[in-house]
């Protein structure tokens, strides 16, 4: 095992000889052979250990064991303790995902100073992941399993299966430690272990090959699949025509403060058209049944939303803008003093007037009476019914049929923000101030109001 071992670990990291690599090492039968084969590597690690605190004295046992893994000569030892009960009851997370998340986070942590971090997950594990996947649809990618590499996470067991590693502990004599927690079928994961691939074993003694070839199949197709898939993205995925919003990098999670238009024509046009959606819109928490229900509204009246935890979609007139909660409605702010405008980004001039002819509707500046403001000022975006007087017009006007005839979007709407004296618009701040507030022949002073960031 040790040389197909070596050859595996080669095909993941080319540069092993030289590398330095940090495995997650829990105690158990997989992560202590695994250390044990790098040592009789000669190869250049470390080992992290975590401490969940979740099986009472035997995680402490497992601590301890770890400490003092008897071929361990020069290596560093890390270990990190968490409260996990405590940890899971503040985030309402199931404790197998927060302590996943504290051990991957923890890992990357330390990681920093390796070439790679090694798990021992082994064949067992893709296959049991494998039919998790398949049992809550995760689609192709879910039927992939899991990865031999995803960046510097290697996992270079991952074609051995959990026997082929025990017949390695028993020759080689290697001791570890057995988490009573993995014999209880409290867990799927541990239910499909115990009962579910026996009878699998049965049909198909090669069950673990099976699955490993067909993972690496299926990670291929999956990488086709998204070339192409990427395509259909760039044909219907728009920018605004404002520089704020040039340049997005569109469909990455860790991206998404920015917005994303899809384009409702562009969508209509091509084949497939829920499984390109179903693709855009996933990694922000939208499934299937949305998808449908999204696609339900591209011949209906704009202004239908829909919302996951984390994004809202907006089906407007000719897209659906996709947008991170909490990145729409400013809270109102409250203006005691014409001093305060400034602490907001504006600037604020005090001018006598002397040539009442200069003044036009100007969108980014406002010029308005000194004595017409009444303090406390308003600064706050736009509620249904609101309406202003047009500079340069006697009657008034929806601010919804303004923002309609200006074809402004159901999301830029939201982050509009207006400035108000005694509940009345004086402003709708860069697009068009309030005919009452004019300055006229009757003005001695008026205020010049510029928003500068």
């Amino acid at each position: 095992m040790k040389t197909l071992f070596y050859h595996q670990l080669l095909s993941l990291a080319p540069d092993t000889p030289s590398a330095r690599f940090l495995l997650a090492v829990s105690g158990g039968r997989d992560s202590v052979a695994l250390a044990h084969l790098f040592a009789d590597c000669g190869l250049t690690f470390d080992i992290a250990h975590c401490n969940f605190h979740l099986r009472e004295e035997e995680s402490n046992q497992e601590m301890l064991f770890v400490k003092n893994l008897p071929f361990l000569t020069t290596q560093k030892v890390y270990i990190k303790e968490f409260d996990t009960y405590s940890i899971q009851k503040q985030s309402g997370k199931s404790i197998e995902m927060i302590a996943r998340e504290l051990r991957y986070q923890w890992f990357e942590e330390l990681g920093k100073e390796y070439h790679y971090m090694v798990t021992a997950h082994h064949a067992n594990d893709n296959v049991e992941t494998v039919i998790m996947n398949m049992l809550r649809g995760t689609g192709m990618r879910g039927l992939c399993g899991i990865p031999p590499k995803n960046n510097k996470i290697i996992r270079p067991l991952l074609r051995f299966s959990g026997s082929k590693i025990e017949q390695y502990c028993i020759e080689n004599n290697i001791k570890y430690c057995n988490d009573s927690s993995n014999f209880s079928d409290l867990f799927l994961r541990n239910k499909i272990r115990h009962h579910i691939i026996p009878e699998l074993e049965k049909i198909n003694p090669k069950i673990m090959d099976s699955v490993s070839k067909n993972s690496d199949i299926l990670l291929q197709q999956t990488h086709f699949f998204d070339t192409h898939i990427q395509h259909y993205k760039q044909q219907i995925i728009e920018e605004l025509p404002n520089q704020e919003f040039q340049n997005l990098e569109y469909l990455e999670p860790q991206n998404s403060n920015h917005r994303i238009l899809i384009s409702i024509e562009k969508l209509k046009k091509i084949e497939f058209q829920s499984l390109v959606l179903y693709e855009i819109l996933n990694p922000f928490g939208f499934n299937s049944d949305d998808v449908d229900n999204i696609l339900k509204t591209m011949n209906t009246h704009s202004g239908k939303k829909f919302m996951t935890e984390t994004h809202i979609l907006i089906k407007d007139r000719a897209f659906f803008i996709l947008e991170k909660i909490g990145a729409q409605k400013p809270q109102p702010v409250y203006i005691q003093t014409i001093e305060e405008l400034t602490n907001h980004g504006f600037s604020v001039e005090l001018i006598k007037n002397t040539n009442i002819n200069s003044f036009a509707a100007f969108p980014n500046v406002l010029y308005v009476p000194k004595e017409k403001l009444t303090f406390p000022l308003t600064l706050r975006t736009w509620t249904k019914g609101d309406y202003f007087y047009p500079f340069g017009m006697k009657q008034k006007k929806k601010l919804s049929d303004f923002f309609t005839d200006l074809k402004i979007n159901l999301l830029e709407k939201e982050k509009i923000r207006l400035l108000c004296s005694d509940d009345n618009i004086v402003w709708i701040i860069n697009y068009r101030s309030d005919e009452r507030y004019r300055v006229d022949l009757q003005t001695e002073w008026y205020y010049k109001i510029r928003l500068e960031n």
